[in-house]
């Protein structure tokens, strides 16, 4: 399994719903996921770090 990087396109979309809601529960990044073509857990993972790079 390779990583892979988020587009601007993605990028866009995660970080709006970042701003309206940094924690999102599950089925809101499943949602997410499905938009993007991103797996759920690559999406729990892009919160994790934006989280972190907000401290």
């Amino acid at each position: 399994k390779h990583r892979r990087r988020t587009s601007r396109s993605q990028l866009k979309v995660l970080e709006k719903a970042f701003s309206e809601n940094p924690k999102p529960n599950a089925t809101v990044r499943r949602i997410l996921a499905q938009k993007l073509d991103m797996t759920p857990r690559g999406v729990q993972i892009w919160f994790q770090n934006r989280r972190a790079k907000v401290k």
